[in-house]
């Protein structure tokens, strides 16, 4: 099962003025070099990082659902 994470929200912390503020994941995957809403300069997003954090997620969820489909007892609840 493929989770669309694109709406959810990711704080981030401008490393020129730390103010923290809030973009979407597809934002910053299709404009990974953003304007500070404060101070207005560049902060620049790690896609790498992104889509890696992403595909952990991705991974953990996958497990969590096969744990729960095999039940308390490690079978299949099918």
């Amino acid at each position: 099962m493929s989770l669309d994470l694109d709406s959810e929200t990711i704080t981030i912390r401008c490393p020129h003025c730390s103010i923290m503020y809030e973009e979407t994941i597809s934002r910053l995957k299709y404009e990974p070099k953003l304007s500070c809403p404060s101070c207005d300069k560049y902060v620049g997003v790690n896609l790498l990082e992104l889509y890696t954090a992403l595909e952990s997620v991705q991974s953990s969820c996958d497990a969590l659902l096969q744990k729960l489909a095999n039940g308390p007892s490690g079978r299949s609840l099918s």
